[in-house]
């Protein structure tokens, strides 16, 4: 059994602080090959996830701790929609991204943490599927 409570989300946030990037990730799935990947995702203030997509997957967010801002993007790159997450349904709880769609998200307090879950098995985003636009940035 896998447990994510408060003494876990804490241990992610202080991960995320002394990591380079400013994130860190705790896998819930036993490996990269298990047909759905679920995993929790933790960052710092103003981490920003570049725009992506996944090109036959989808992606459902669960925000457990924190804010964030989701951003949906046409193909030219300009803003098709955004939303704000936070936990408890003051706002959007959870988002499913539909696969091909481009999107990313950035962080807006410490020790924002997201679960993800999607279908499997992991694979890296390819190149095309970065986006060759830069995205919304932290205000």
């Amino acid at each position: 059994m896998k447990i994510i409570d408060h003494e876990k989300l804490e241990e992610l946030g202080a991960l995320a602080v002394q990591a380079p990037r400013k994130r860190t990730h705790c896998n819930l799935h036993e490996s990269l090959d298990a047909p759905i990947q679920r995993l929790c995702v933790t960052g710092e203030k103003e981490t920003v996830f570049p725009p992506h997509r996944h090109r036959d997957k989808w992606e459902l967010s669960v925000i457990l701790k924190g804010r964030a801002s989701v951003y949906i993007y046409h193909e030219d790159g300009s803003v098709k929609e955004s939303f704000e997450m936070i936990p408890g349904g003051e706002a959007l709880s959870a988002i499913e991204i539909p696969e091909g769609i481009w999107h990313n998200y950035v962080f807006r307090e410490s020790g924002t943490t997201l679960l993800e879950v999607k279908k499997g098995p992991f694979t890296p985003i390819a190149p095309e599927d970065t986006a060759p636009f830069a995205g919304v940035k932290p205000a």
